[in-house]
């Protein structure tokens, strides 16, 4: 998968895809990575990159032109699936829209900034827009390295074993169930007796009630009304 982020700050998202998991991705080859500065495509003197809305009110609006300047050059040397705009109005990411993506070749994820982005962009290139959360950040870098982080681990061949993600909390609408490794008791506090017992039928069961157990206790909207 290749992945290109149009921000006008790439100091901040060149550490969190540098370490872990994601460079070892990069590494083997599997998620290919670019930083795109959109203050490189301003066209003005003074290279600004956003300007006073229109209409009036408080807050700078990043502007049209250097943003399409960029799309349009990376559209032209490849077909992209997505263009995602990082925005808090998005649709909330989920484990499954992060499954959805993870399946796509080539996108583009644009951070904003500002009090956002000129509509025009939104209404011509922008091909779903995503937030990570009900409350506003100071811009798009952050959100967009959790999205990377999320569907770059469930790109076949990123994890060691490739079926840790499969199991994860919000696969199958499930959080996932307590896990426990050695000693089998410190300090008194024991490992429940199934997950000694090497008897698989009776541990997969077992997890599986905690799990939904798990996920009634906590996070019962996951349910709808099958519970």
């Amino acid at each position: 998968m290749r992945i290109d982020i149009l921000t006008l700050l790439p100091q901040l998202l060149e550490s969190p895809f540098s370490a872990s998991i994601l460079q070892r991705a990069k590494d083997k080859g599997i998620l290919d990575i670019h930083l795109h500065n959109i203050r490189d495509y301003a066209t003005n003197k003074h290279k600004n990159v956003d300007d006073y809305q229109y209409g009036g009110g408080a807050g700078m609006v990043m502007a049209v032109e250097p943003i399409a300047l960029l799309i349009d050059q990376l559209k032209g040397e490849r077909e992209y699936d997505e263009i995602i705009y990082m925005t808090p109005d998005g649709e909330v990411l989920d484990q499954n829209i992060c499954n959805q993506i993870s399946l796509k070749g080539n996108i583009i994820i644009l951070c904003g900034h500002y009090k956002g982005v000129d509509e025009r962009i939104r209404e011509h290139y922008i091909t779903r827009e995503i937030s990570i959360g009900s409350y506003v950040l100071s811009g798009g870098e952050l959100a967009a390295a959790v999205l990377v982080d999320a569907i770059g681990r469930l790109i076949p061949g990123v994890l060691n074993d490739e079926t840790s993600a499969l199991t994860d909390s919000f696969q199958d609408n499930l959080l996932s169930p307590p896990v426990y490794t050695r000693p089998p008791e410190f300090r008194g506090w024991k490992v429940p007796e199934v997950l000694l017992s090497g008897d698989f039928n009776k541990i997969e069961l077992w997890r599986e009630e905690q799990a939904l157990k798990r996920t009634k206790a906590r996070r019962p909207d996951l349910l709808g009304n099958d519970e």
